[in-house]
């Protein structure tokens, strides 16, 4: 196998190819692609901001009741709807909850509902578009005529039928967002699919004897990890949102569970009443978590954009 010479920088170092081609075209990320994505995500301030408010809210959430307890299970009738005070930082709701304890573990819920359907979302999609996009055909054309059908219907709508069928539970809105969001990393691989199965690597895959599934679980989809990771990134604040919408309906997790979204669907309707604490702090908290996800999501476009250019 023939190997191509390094070709030398303005400096005069070599600079090899950011993803090289070994044995049969596994594509492979060299530590120079890494680096150089990684130097342009640090580069752009609101992403590392982005960054950083993201581990702050899991830390708020996951790790925050250790350190501030409080009883999320009993209400307390003694103390509804008080302002904040030295016992309640942020007041209690309308059922003698702690908010601020509340923000938490309803962080916990719409954080591990929105990763874990994202995964799950970005995962199924990835493979039902590579496999349409490198078969071809009539399965091609029967595969994305139901994405299309489905994604014809508006999404909340979809959302909504759904949540109304099934008993709320957290695995059950899991399945329902990523039963949803499946469909646009769907449509991405596939057309990334359309472009790399005619590389040549590929054919040589073919020529060598190599099987469909090897090709597209060993060559296609490495070589479209870029456009996944930014789509996950992506699913995550979507997730959010859905679940945040379907909660505001009164289709979220059933109490004392809680998230963002029911915390906020529970405020609004003392909003007459000048109760601040019960509206903006879930509300503020799903407007920050979302955006962070977004700014990181551009800037991870952004880096592997420049990494394909460099190639």
């Amino acid at each position: 196998m023939s190997v191509r010479a390094p070709v030398p920088d303005f400096a005069g170092r070599p600079d090899f190819d950011s993803i090289s081609q070994v044995e049969g075209g596994e594509a492979r990320i060299a530590g120079s692609a890494l680096a150089m994505g990684a130097r342009v995500f640090v580069e752009n301030r609101l992403a590392v901001a982005g960054l950083v408010v993201v581990v702050f809210m899991f830390a708020f959430c996951f790790i925050g009741p250790l350190l501030y307890r409080t009883n999320q299970i009993n209400t307390d009738i003694y103390n509804l709807t008080a302002p904040p005070s030295p016992q309640h930082l942020l007041g209690t709701d309308s059922l003698g909850y702690d908010v601020l304890g509340r923000l938490m573990a309803g962080g916990q819920t719409s954080l591990e509902i929105g990763l874990i359907a994202a995964v799950l979302a970005t995962t199924f999609g990835v493979i039902w578009g590579a496999v349409a996009g490198f078969v071809g055909g009539w399965l091609d054309q029967v595969m994305m005529r139901i994405v299309d059908s489905l994604l014809a219907i508006p999404t909340l709508f979809l959302l909504l039928v759904l949540a109304a069928m099934f008993t709320p539970s957290v695995p059950m809105l899991i399945l329902i967002v990523a039963l949803v969001a499946w469909l646009i990393p769907a449509r991405l691989i596939r057309g990334e699919t359309l472009s790399l199965r005619t590389r040549e690597y590929v054919d040589a895959v073919r020529v060598m004897g190599g099987s469909g599934a090897r090709i597209v679980l060993r060559h296609i989809i490495p070589n479209t990890i870029g456009t996944i990771m930014v789509n996950a990134t992506f699913q995550v604040a979507d997730a959010i949102l859905a679940i945040a919408a379907l909660s505001f309906l009164g289709l979220g997790v059933p109490p004392p569970s809680t998230n963002w979204g029911a915390m906020l669907s529970d405020g609004v309707s003392y909003s007459f009443e000048g109760y601040w604490w019960l509206i903006y702090p879930a509300g503020l908290a799903i407007v920050i978590t979302v955006v962070a996800f977004n700014l990181i999501g551009d800037a991870m476009r952004d880096a592997f954009e420049v990494r394909l250019q460099k190639r």
